[in-house]
């Protein structure tokens, strides 16, 4: 019973910490957005951050009612930069569920 309790209380942090919003280092990612044209741009830079703000703020209320597939996998879409993307994550995460609510099927016709 003892070794039962351990192994749900061991699991129960991961489960709640499952749902949470990822912690991307937004400083980070709008630092290589506004390196790509080679001197670093404030406009890009700011504007970058603007963007990932909105989309942060889009997500941060939908996120725990998401279901864990397209969590994961929308994390590790976001994820591919390095630093990782609210921006890259908000698409991801419209297009699965627009996707998963117009499933394609397959036709012999």
């Amino acid at each position: 019973m003892r070794l039962l309790m351990t192994a749900l209380v061991a699991f129960f942090p991961l489960a709640s910490s499952a749902a949470d919003m990822p912690r991307f280092d937004v400083e980070a990612h709008c630092e290589q957005v506004a390196a790509v044209g080679g001197s670093p741009s404030n406009s890009l830079y700011n504007s970058c951050i603007d963007m990932e703000q909105s989309a942060y703020n889009g997500l941060k209320d939908q996120w725990s009612g998401l279901p864990a597939n397209i969590q994961n996998h929308c994390r590790n879409v976001a994820s591919v930069t390095g630093p990782g993307s609210y921006s890259l994550l908000e698409s991801c995460v419209d297009m699965e569920v627009s996707a998963g609510n117009n499933r394609s099927e397959f036709s012999f016709d």
